[in-house]
């Protein structure tokens, strides 16, 4: 259902990662979905769900800030 995602700041995800060393398969496999779709998400042309960032957050230690204006 689209009402459930959450369009984030266009490439903060992106960078957080980057700085991070966290690699976009990780964030896809913890988050069930595609190496491409995936990275639409952090590309900021798709929106994560709130159960998504929750389980980057719990699992990764991304600050759930990072997909907020």
């Amino acid at each position: 259902m689209a009402s459930d995602r959450i369009q984030g700041p266009k490439f903060r995800v992106a960078g957080h990662l980057k700085e991070n060393s966290i690699k976009q398969q990780s964030v896809a496999n913890l988050i069930g979905k595609s190496l491409g779709t995936t990275n639409r998400k952090i590309r900021g042309k798709s929106g994560f769900t709130v159960d998504e960032i929750q389980i980057l957050h719990d699992n990764l230690e991304i600050p759930i800030e990072i997909f907020f204006n």
